[in-house]
């Protein structure tokens, strides 16, 4: 087992040999320390890798290996909790991603859904139109609410002759809406 205040000086010098001295003597323990408040040991492995990275990129002098170890617990304890609180951010934001998906594949699907209904409705009442004007009176007057008994009453014909007129205006309808179908390769 290394003593700290042996490789001290080195340390401070930024002496290779010192820095492996220290890294093998510390790396197990500070890990699992930092692992103890992140609860995952790669994540905890890459926030020592970070502190040791940055303790070497530095201009920190150290006048104990208290002070040292002192200044490493403290920063892992901020390093860590500041990876908490940023996997946090980044977990709501995920959330929050996926729900705007969600909601924006819903609206694509209400919208693509909105734009056949209302093509369908065009194709509709344009094949309405060619209907003869007594069976195109009847399906109006059947889209608008009215009754076979009162459509017989307003147009002067009898109800079975609106039952006919009309079962027969929505078999064309039918099959005019069909073919249109295979023309958009629907």
């Amino acid at each position: 087992m290394i003593k700290l205040d042996s490789i001290l000086k080195g340390i401070n010098e930024k002496d290779e040999k010192s820095w492996t001295q220290l890294y093998t003597a510390c790396y197990a323990s500070l890990c699992t320390y930092v692992e103890s408040i992140v609860y995952d040991m790669d994540n905890a492995k890459d926030i020592v890798q970070n502190l040791f990275v940055s303790i070497w990129n530095s201009d920190l002098y150290f006048r104990s290996t208290s002070e040292l170890l002192s200044y490493m617990y403290k920063s892992l304890y901020h390093n860590s909790l500041l990876f908490m609180r940023n996997k946090k951010t980044r977990e709501n934001l995920l959330t929050k991603m996926k729900q705007e998906e969600m909601v924006n594949v819903e609206y694509h699907d209400d919208f693509t859904l909105g734009m056949v209904r209302e093509e369908i409705i065009r194709l509709l009442y344009l094949h309405i139109e060619d209907l003869p004007r007594m069976r195109r009176r009847i399906i109006e007057l059947s889209i608008n609410g009215f009754s076979g008994k009162e459509i017989a009453e307003k147009l002067g014909i009898s109800v079975n002759t609106v039952k006919v007129q009309k079962n027969r205006s929505i078999k064309y309808l039918r099959d005019c809406l069909l073919n249109s179908k295979n023309e958009y390769n629907v």
